[in-house]
């Protein structure tokens, strides 16, 4: 069965669900306000209305220690009762309706009743087989990815750090600013560049960065992260992937970053095939606060989201 065809009948068997449901619900309500109607007489006033020939025609729906008697009036005319006597209480009253001509009907079980008791019970049964139903299909699947019109979701979260040396370029998001100091590492050390490979490597679930892109490949060593996005994207092309948005973050306490963000969006659109518009940047300060707050280092956080291609 395919899938738009599993999920029509699920769809089909909720409302169906929810149709019995509906029913029951009636049922009960009509039940309560049939027994509104009714009139619950005491034994005496029972009696006093057979006495007085008021009562047209009765039956006796037998259980174990009670009888439950329901019937019609004389007068006022269609007006229905209902009284529950004692068992050892029968025979003399039995008796008395004869006497008194009144047609009298004996059940073993109230259909009625019976009735009612399925009305409920089985939109309750279908619906709980429902929803078990819905919850082992879930289980036996495991946890489905977010669906969109595009196709799944799947989401990664990407984070960097390098520490700051004099004489280093700053490199940020493929762009290169003037500063004293950079990040230090086997690569340009581009903190933003690697948060967000990781993101998107994390959300195709094709690893990390560490392990594409090694510090011990001697090929690496100084080269632009760019390369690494292109790399990157290659790699969404070959799962049939594509990437939806990323939101990055990246924390350092000099120099601004926020004039070179235009920059850095269109560099690393460029690299990750995408439109500028996909890429939203933050930047941070850690307000003096460890080797980050004291200019010693600077760090990026990420997320990206995939869908199919």
């Amino acid at each position: 069965m395919s899938m738009s065809s599993s999920s029509r009948a699920k769809t089909i068997l909720f409302w169906m669900s929810i149709a019995f449901v509906g029913v029951m619900l009636w049922k009960l309500v009509s039940a309560s306000g049939q027994s509104a109607r009714e009139d619950e007489p005491s034994y005496s006033e029972f009696m006093a209305k057979i006495d007085a020939g008021q009562v047209k025609e009765v039956t006796m729906y037998l259980s174990q220690n009670s009888y439950e008697l329901q019937g019609e009036y004389v007068i006022p005319a269609n007006r229905r009762f209902r009284i529950t006597i004692f068992k050892e209480a029968a025979p003399d009253l039995t008796k008395t309706l004869r006497d008194k001509a009144v047609k009298i009907s004996v059940r073993d079980l109230r259909t009625g009743d019976w009735t009612l008791t399925l009305i409920t019970v089985v939109p309750l049964v279908l619906l709980v087989g429902f929803w078990v139903f819905l919850i082992r299909q879930m289980q036996s699947r495991g946890v489905q990815p977010l669906k969109t019109r595009q196709g799944d979701v799947r989401f990664g979260l990407g984070y960097d750090l390098h520490r700051l040396d004099a004489g280093r370029p700053f490199v940020v998001g493929g762009v290169e600013i003037p500063f004293d100091k950079g990040p230090v590492g086997h690569s340009d050390g581009d903190v933003l560049a690697h948060a967000i490979c990781d993101a998107v490597l994390g959300a195709a679930g094709a690893g990390d960065i560490g392990t594409l892109f090694p510090d011990t490949d001697p090929q690496w060593k100084g080269v632009s992260s760019l390369i690494f996005l292109d790399q990157v994207a290659k790699v969404l092309q070959d799962r049939k992937q594509s990437i939806g948005y990323i939101d990055a973050v990246v924390i350092a306490e000099k120099p601004k970053l926020g004039p070179h963000f235009a920059a850095m969006k269109a560099t690393l659109a460029k690299s990750l095939k995408i439109k500028p518009e996909q890429i939203s940047l933050k930047a941070k300060t850690n307000e003096g606060v460890d080797a980050v707050g004291r200019g010693e280092a600077i760090a990026a956080h990420a997320i990206a989201t995939l869908v199919n291609s």
